[in-house]
């Protein structure tokens, strides 16, 4: 397929059938691929309000996509640019697959060293929320994966907790915040994580409770860590789900949407947090889960 063609039908991004051969040319072809990725990459980079337009945004994530599938490390540089942009966070909303595919991405393109430029990211004012919650979610994929040890992600979290802006912290990255610092420290870092709740009572109140908090304690690390495990997607999968989900994605997250407290962890995989049926339902109302949001 001749590149103008190519670049016309990504930034189209309706259907799959048609995306299938374009991209099983470039992933068969080290070549093209990285001569797409370049070219793709750069452009935006020097040129990030292209982050306005849909269709662009659509060309980017293809991109996105193939850098993923291909494990094409030598682009996080740049995309780590893209992502860190004002005009990212202006324009590529929270519920986009550009937006949510960040952790899954960075989780696995991102060097061995590179959680702490990554940590940094999260401590500095003015970045973009959507932003600041997938770069959490990109440490937990790491400990996850054991890209980073126990000791090392518990480090990451104390200094969130103590440092993070206070202008960063919206709901889901509050939550991010929270589910991270219980799943590495259990009651370890707990006197800490009251008093961030406290700093973000205006912010968390409304939708997660001090009773809600209490109740992610008592299911302990474990617990929550294995939610955490039971959805993180470690890779890319087959192409044809690949590109269905880059497709249909925004039906689908619009779907999947729950009103329960770990709603918010769901920009890993968007999966529903694996509970047991007679556990305490985590959003603190007392009842067994298969009795309140397990029904």
């Amino acid at each position: 397929m001749e590149p103008t063609a190519r670049k016309e039908l990504f930034r189209s991004v309706a259907d799959v059938e048609a995306l299938t051969p374009a991209f099983q040319e470039l992933l068969t072809d080290s070549a093209a691929l990285a001569s797409f990725l370049q070219e793709t990459f750069d452009a935006f980079v020097a040129e990030p309000a292209r982050l306005a337009s849909a269709e662009d945004r659509r060309l980017l994530s293809c991109a996105i996509l193939l850098a993923g599938m291909s494990a094409s490390k030598a682009f996080y540089p740049q995309i780590l640019k893209i992502l860190v942009s004002p005009e990212f966070g202006a324009n590529v909303p929270r519920e986009e697959w550009l937006s949510s595919e960040i952790s899954r991405l960075l989780g696995i393109l991102s060097p061995d060293d590179g959680a702490p430029e990554i940590l940094e990211w999260v401590l500095k004012p003015n970045l973009a929320h959507q932003v600041a919650e997938q770069f959490l979610l990109t440490l937990s994929c790491r400990w996850i994966a054991r890209r980073d040890n126990d000791a090392a992600f518990l480090g990451y979290v104390k200094r969130i907790l103590a440092e993070i802006p206070k202008d960063l912290v919206e709901f889901e990255v509050a939550m991010a915040v929270v589910v991270n610092a219980v799943a590495v420290a259990g009651d370890q870092l707990k006197s800490q994580v009251f008093e961030f709740y406290k700093a973000h009572e205006t912010v968390l109140s409304e939708r997660f409770t001090e009773k809600n908090l209490q109740s992610f304690f008592d299911l302990g690390k474990q617990r929550i860590k294995s939610m955490l495990t039971g959805n993180y997607l470690g890779g890319y999968g087959p192409l044809p789900s690949e590109l269905n989900r880059l497709v249909n994605y925004a039906t689908i997250s619009k779907e999947d949407e729950e009103p329960q407290t770990l709603k918010s962890l769901p920009p890993i995989t968007r999966d529903r947090p694996k509970i047991g049926r007679n556990d305490p339902c985590p959003c603190g109302s007392g009842k067994k889960y298969k009795h309140c949001c397990g029904k």
